[in-house]
């Protein structure tokens, strides 16, 4: 018979969340069972999201077009649930309603910008041979490069262009595929391509009609497997990262629509050709911080040749090739960057010039265009759960050890 006075064990407590948490020690010896240690489910689960990223990527041709449909209806769900509890307006006629805006403004803008575009282009490609010509004397006089031979084969290229189009064309494609033997697998990858380019306009509005009908009852599904000790947590981490994706894409919208409109008239007022074209560039650029700083050069070199092409051209001046178009520019991006952001985007991300800039890098080198897109929110939801998880599990083990 124990001694009454014998101090006995404290009971243990499920809700204790040690690394060695054992959960009752059903197999007897007091033993812990793998999965109820802490931080072999933290790796399992770890190497089950890296699972389905690799997962996913590698069948990214499949999967790109729902996870855009998903993420559309993730975003647009704010505007179809207010619709319907304000308005009563069901759903799936909200959902219509903005797949036809959203392709009655692409028609309405290529219909504007279409013939522009098309006369922008045409008037590019007519000057290309003067421009050429003006880049060519230029190195010949301030580099000492020998341009005679290379403006005479530009002056021929051109006039058996113009002679011939289709005949030059053939000519070229043949020229540039001598002896590789590669023209039916490029033709073939241009095919392919403009093929699933067109699959994925017809797919993505068929997916995000049915994911933006469905997401209230399927957010409601995944919520049932929301373990039942933790569903507060849990709830609250969502809610950051919810937070943090939707403003950034929102605000990242606003902010590149004045970006845009700024763009086209500044560089307009300081005759940049084909300003319209340039400043839309930049501005949807813009929509990945720092990208749309490509199309400055590209003005600043347009400004360069209208101003020494051509027999009435003025002439090389520097404040008009060099100092307005770029005061223009670095007067929208200080803008941005010191007014639009903070007062639009506020500390939505909470991350810095630098982490941003590294992130960018990071999600183009392993995601191309896609990776330029969703790098920042990923980034933004990685360094939530940093904070809000993995930090103070790493706190809570080194106080323990």
């Amino acid at each position: 018979m124990a001694d009454q006075n014998t101090p006995h064990p404290a009971p243990h407590d499920p809700d204790i969340d040690s690394p060695w948490t054992t959960g009752g020690g059903s197999h007897g010896g007091g033993g812990p069972h793998l999965w109820q240690v802490n931080w072999v489910r933290d790796l399992f689960f770890i190497a089950l999201i890296f699972f389905f990223l690799w997962f996913g990527y590698y069948l990214r041709g499949i999967f790109t077009p729902l996870l855009i449909a998903l993420f559309l209806a993730y975003l647009f769900h704010p505007i179809i649930t207010w619709f319907e509890n304000r308005w009563k307006v069901p759903r799936p006629v909200t959902v219509t309603g903005l797949i036809g805006a959203v392709f009655l403004v692409i028609a309405v803008a290529g219909f504007w910008l279409g013939p522009i575009a098309w006369n922008q282009t045409t008037e590019q490609l007519d000057q290309l041979p003067d421009y050429l010509q003006s880049l060519a004397d230029t190195a010949e006089k301030r580099f000492n490069i020998d341009t005679a031979q290379l403006t005479e084969t530009i002056d021929t290229k051109v006039a058996e262009f113009r002679a011939d189009p289709a005949g030059s064309a053939s000519q070229f494609i043949s020229y540039a595929f001598a002896g590789t033997g590669k023209v039916a697998s490029v033709i073939e990858s241009v095919i392919g391509t403009t093929v699933y380019v067109a699959f994925m306009l017809i797919l993505i509005p068929f997916y995000f009609f049915f994911f933006a009908w469905q997401f209230g009852p399927l957010t409601r599904a995944i919520d049932e497997y929301i373990p039942a000790k933790r569903e507060k947590r849990i709830r609250e981490i969502l809610g950051l990262m919810d937070r943090a994706v939707s403003a950034y894409f929102r605000d990242r919208v606003l902010i590149a629509g004045i970006m845009t409109v700024l763009f086209c008239v500044g560089w307009t007022v300081c005759g940049v050709p084909y300003a319209l074209l340039l400043g839309i560039g930049a501005g949807v650029l813009s929509l990945i911080p720092y990208v749309g700083g490509v199309f400055w050069p590209l003005a600043l070199l347009l400004m360069y040749l209208r101003v020494t092409t051509g027999e009435d051209a003025p002439g090389f001046d520097w404040m008009t090739v060099l100092l307005w178009p770029s005061l223009v520019f670095w007067s929208v991006q200080f803008l941005e960057g010191w007014v639009l952001t903070p007062w639009i985007q506020g500390k939505s991300m909470e991350m810095s010039a630098i982490t941003i800039l590294i992130v960018v890098f990071i999600g183009g080198a392993v995601g191309g265009l896609y990776g330029l897109i969703l790098c920042i929110p990923i980034a933004a939801c990685i360094k939530i759960l940093l904070k809000e998880v993995a930090l103070p599990r790493l706190a809570q083990w080194a106080n323990e050890n």
